[in-house]
């Protein structure tokens, strides 16, 4: 796996604390083949009474799409859920493909919406296969939480422990205006998916497969960064959203999850940098002229090939220079586009809370200063993404009618922003954005009958600098 390590900004001003922004760009090798290593996916449906008609008929063509693209060594199980769940197809690889899409064809919607006994009967599936297998829960809900474990926190306190105890990664699918997109978005965030937001029930098949595809083809698992502060950073945070968790030694640990063959994933963090001295009466950092160590990351994941699955671990050490001079200040250009496309997603999820809150005048001006503030950079292409993010998002809110609607797709739009993934499917309207890589057309699945063998400082501008160097 390539990886890029740099600096919004590598010189700052000397005896000023302020912040900086690191970021890290991963870029997945492409698998030369393919390896026997099956991968278990387990799709939970939700069946309640609202899924009637249109919407339950497309996701069980979805389904069956996914058992159609199975490869022979592949495990599968389909799980369904109303006030209660219920296992349609048992984990195993599907060699009756027919069979199981006739199981498939005879769901049918009615009661409730118990979400967490759906996911728990997927999870329990995933539990029992071999140890090592890539194991991935794709949740469809249209409903609110009305039935079992109900409260948002518990639930995310469940499903994180599948990933922690079982290493389950959950994406999550919302379909139609009636489900909680915040606690969607919530699950995948904390499990390092994706959460999707589908308005039409055509989009649900793409989705479908669009998981099963990249799940087929998972070149880096489990990649990771670890964090020592090695002196002048009071403090830093993940503007992509991902989980911290506090080691025993006392590094910070941000699992990212999982990257498919020849994705690039972008992670942005923001460092607090405390004031940094030069030697008294002079122009000299009172470290040393290659800048003041602040900190060290440890990047380590298993990178998956045809032969055999290795382990790899980076060590890099980041360095500010401090100086007298503002003109020595310059923006890194080369990063700019990350830090301020995962920026947009803060400022947007914001206004999503004063919108909330009834204030949509405060909504909207968090978005208008939010691009204020994008537009102090003074670099249009660096800015784009961000822009087109949060200029959406004002459009959208001037629609108070509307909003139940729009909130779920601006939801779905800010996590696909921070999570900055090339290969996750796309489901917003218009154009994707430039870190989105476009969708190859996917052969047509196989017949039943055959079974089928990813606040700016205000600097002046300039020319980039170099990153920080490992």
């Amino acid at each position: 796996m390539k990886t890029t390590v740099q600096l919004d900004h590598q010189t700052i001003l000397a005896n000023s604390a302020q912040p900086v922004h690191l970021a890290f760009q991963f870029t997945a090798p492409a698998t030369a083949g393919h390896r026997e290593r099956p991968i278990a996916f387990s799709l939970v449906l939700d069946r309640s009474g609202s899924m009637q008609g249109a919407p339950l008929e497309a996701a069980r063509r979805a389904a069956k799409a996914v058992v159609q693209n199975l490869r022979r060594e592949d495990l599968f199980s389909l799980v369904t859920f109303d006030h209660t769940a219920e296992v349609v197809i048992p984990m195993a690889p599907v060699r009756a493909k027919e069979e199981a899409c006739r199981r498939i064809d005879e769901i049918l919607s009615r009661g409730s919406t118990n979400l967490t006994a759906g996911w728990m009967l997927g999870r329990d599936a995933l539990r029992g296969t071999p140890a090592g297998t890539v194991r991935r829960q794709l949740l469809l809900s249209d409903g609110l939480l009305n039935v079992g474990i109900v409260e948002p926190v518990r639930v995310k306190q469940v499903v994180t422990a599948g990933l922690d105890q079982d290493g389950i990664r959950t994406s999550t699918l919302g379909f139609g205006n009636g489900y909680d997109e915040d606690l969607l978005s919530e699950l995948a965030r904390s499990t390092s998916g994706a959460f999707y937001d589908a308005n039409e029930a055509d989009k649900l098949p793409e989705i479908f497969n669009a998981e099963l595809d990249g799940l087929q083809k998972i070149a880096v698992q489990n990649l990771r960064l670890r964090f020592k502060s090695l002196g002048f950073v009071d403090g830093m945070k993940s503007l992509g959203g991902y989980r911290e968790l506090k080691l025993p030694d006392g590094r910070t640990e941000y699992p990212v999850g999982d990257l498919m063959a020849e994705e690039e994933r972008v992670a942005v963090f923001a460092l607090s940098v405390l004031p940094i001295p030069l030697i008294a009466g002079t122009t000299t950092p009172a470290a040393s002229l290659d800048g003041e160590a602040i900190m060290e990351v440890e990047i380590l994941y298993d990178e998956i090939t045809p032969e055999s699955i290795t382990t790899h671990r980076e060590v890099h050490v980041i360095r500010v220079r401090p100086t007298q001079a503002r003109e020595d200040i310059r923006l890194n250009q080369d990063v700019l586009p990350w830090v301020s496309a995962q920026q947009a997603a803060e400022i947007l999820n914001r206004a999503l809370v004063r919108r909330d809150e009834g204030d949509l005048a405060g909504a909207k001006q968090v978005l208008e200063r939010g691009i204020t503030r994008l537009k102090a950079y003074a670099c249009d292409a660096g800015i784009a993404d961000g822009l087109s993010l949060l200029t959406t998002a004002l459009a959208k809110l001037e629609n108070p009618d509307d909003y139940i609607r729009s909130r779920k797709g601006l939801s779905s739009l800010s996590a696909s922003y921070s999570k900055m993934s090339s290969s996750e499917y796309w489901v917003g309207e218009g154009p994707a954005p430039s870190f989105k890589k476009p969708r190859r057309t996917a052969a047509p699945p196989a017949s039943p009958a055959e079974p089928a063998a990813g606040s700016p400082s205000e600097p002046p501008a300039g020319k980039a600098e170099p990153g920080a160097q490992a």
